[in-house]
């Protein structure tokens, strides 16, 4: 996610910095420097151990009831057995307003016109059509914890049925409604991670994007009014005319997460880069064209930057939305706000970010709750890199040295017993801003120091290993850092200490 609302002074700073810099943008369009990908191509795995989830739903759009039915296949890849399975249940986080994933300063901006509750209701888990006792628990009824009645052992796998229905609030965030459209996401249970330090079961924080979840299989059937359209995670493989609705099937594989966006006001564009097709679902025709060769330039840049997008497609779409952007597999939600002439230079360095979460959270995974920095510094930092490709080192460095590093000095400048640490849990920051300016900007300084330590050839293929050693797993902070040292065959372990305050758990 990339977040240009912090508070007043701080969003309009950035803002003005962010235009200054990119009016330096030459009007010829550059070519794009060639970054040769040390791999062709990605495979999505395919496997038994993958759980996997097949979704089938309907949306009331009038009174914003969402209605589900869900099969889960659930693998136990631990090394031990279960008694239970856990989930998230993020839309209970919406029930109250002091539990809703905004701050104080936001909540007139997330709630214009005022505080309407959304939740999700269990009404059975079952498993081979016997009930399964579970319990709702956790802050903010947050998690669903399903006694399975007999354990699940190390490699064996269980399907769990589950209906439930979802009230859609009035939000302009993540989860939530507004004039434009109905977003549709961290929407249905998903299963908890399992890990080292056990079962995750972190709470849905205001600060950050506080996910953390392994891939999975999706298929999704979603019924609409005739005069809606759907932006969605995945490929779209049907549409099927049923008692006055339109079915919406849906095939996702391989997918942290899965996402939907809904519209009877969207236009859509659509075009084609290395065999991706990318869609474009706005509103203004000038600014989605835009969006689209934003998008199409970003994919083409970090294929050849990263490793090749393994995806069949990529959707950006306008949302009533008010954080700026926000990244889900396939799909990312964007302002509608951005889309106007005095905003279009933002409009672009926000979906060139979102698109780069698509290999940083997307493909490749991390801790979102407790390694927030992972993803986002390297997003951030992939950003600047759409600059410095597709229109020359100068702009990228004008850009960087204006907006990160001013930014940076600015925010430490004005507090003297500010927290320079990068590396903590985004429950250790006191607010938005704190976490913006160490994970995104001093993460972003972090690696471009990284970058000029190593020269750009052992750069790039550092982020060409991680990308395909990682590919569909979770990374971790420790993994990168041992990887950096076998690739480059020195030790940089003192390096993220003193930048990051990293210290081995």
């Amino acid at each position: 996610m990339v977040k240009f609302r912090l508070n007043k002074r701080f969003a309009a700073f950035t803002i003005v910095l962010l235009i200054l810099s990119l009016s330096a943008v030459a009007a010829k369009y550059q070519m794009i420097e060639k970054v040769a990908s040390v791999y062709s191509g990605v495979r999505i795995p395919t496997g038994k151990n993958i759980n996997e989830y097949d979704i089938n739903a309907q949306l009331d759009p009038v009174e914003k009831i969402l209605t589900a039915t869900q099969k889960v296949k659930y693998v136990n890849t631990s090394d031990r057995s279960f008694n239970a399975l856990y989930f998230h249940l993020y839309p209970n986080t919406f029930k109250s307003e002091t539990t809703v994933p905004f701050e104080k300063g936001e909540m007139e901006f997330a709630y214009p016109g005022g505080f309407e509750e959304g939740n999700i209701s269990i009404s059975s888990v079952k498993k081979n059509n016997e009930v399964l006792t579970h319990l709702i628990m956790g802050k903010g009824d947050t998690i669903l914890k399903v006694n399975l009645g007999k354990p699940l052992e190390v490699g064996e796998s269980i399907v769990l049925e589950m209906a439930y229905t979802v009230k859609i609030p009035p939000s302009y965030g993540r989860f939530g409604y507004g004039q434009n459209t109905i977003s549709i996401a961290n929407w249905y249970p998903i299963a908890a991670v399992f890990d080292h330090r056990g079962w995750n079961l972190e709470p849905y924080y205001a600060i950050g994007d506080p996910f953390y979840s392994e891939v999975g299989n999706y298929r999704v059937a979603m019924a609409l009014p005739t005069e809606y359209t759907l932006a969605t995670t995945g490929n779209i493989t049907k549409k099927e005319n049923n008692d006055g609705k339109v079915v919406w099937t849906i095939d996702a594989k391989s997918v942290r997460d899965f996402a939907m966006i809904t519209s009877d006001r969207f236009k859509v564009l659509e075009d084609e880069v290395d065999g991706v097709k990318i869609f474009s679902y706005y509103f203004e025709d000038q600014y989605g064209e835009i969006a689209l060769d934003t998008a199409k330039d970003s994919i083409k840049i970090f294929n050849e930057c990263f490793g090749k997008y393994p995806y069949e497609q990529f959707s950006v779409a306008a949302a009533d939305f008010f954080i700026g952007g926000m990244e889900y597999p396939n799909l990312v939600f964007i302002d509608e706000g951005l889309y106007q002439e005095e905003q279009k230079d933002i409009l672009e360095y926000v979906v060139a970010h979102e698109a780069a979460h698509q290999w940083w959270y997307g493909i490749v995974g991390n801790d979102e709750v407790n390694e927030p920095w992972l993803d986002e510094a390297l997003t951030e930092y992939s950003t600047l890199l759409y600059y410095e490709k597709k229109y020359g080192k100068e702009v990228k460095e004008q850009i960087y040295k204006n907006m990160i590093v001013r930014y940076y000095d600015a925010y430490r400048n004005s507090d003297p017993n500010v927290n320079e640490a990068v590396y903590r849990s985004i429950n250790k920051f006191k607010d938005s801003i704190e976490y913006q300016v160490m994970v995104y900007y001093k993460g972003a300084m972090f690696v471009e120091d990284l970058r000029n330590n190593l020269g750009d050839e052992q750069f790039f293929k550092v982020l060409k290993v991680y990308f395909d050693k990682y590919k569909f797993k979770n990374a971790n902070t420790e993994g990168f850092i041992n990887l950096c040292e076998q690739v480059t065959d020195k030790e940089w372990r003192q390096n993220f200490k003193e930048w990051l305050k990293y210290n081995k758990e």
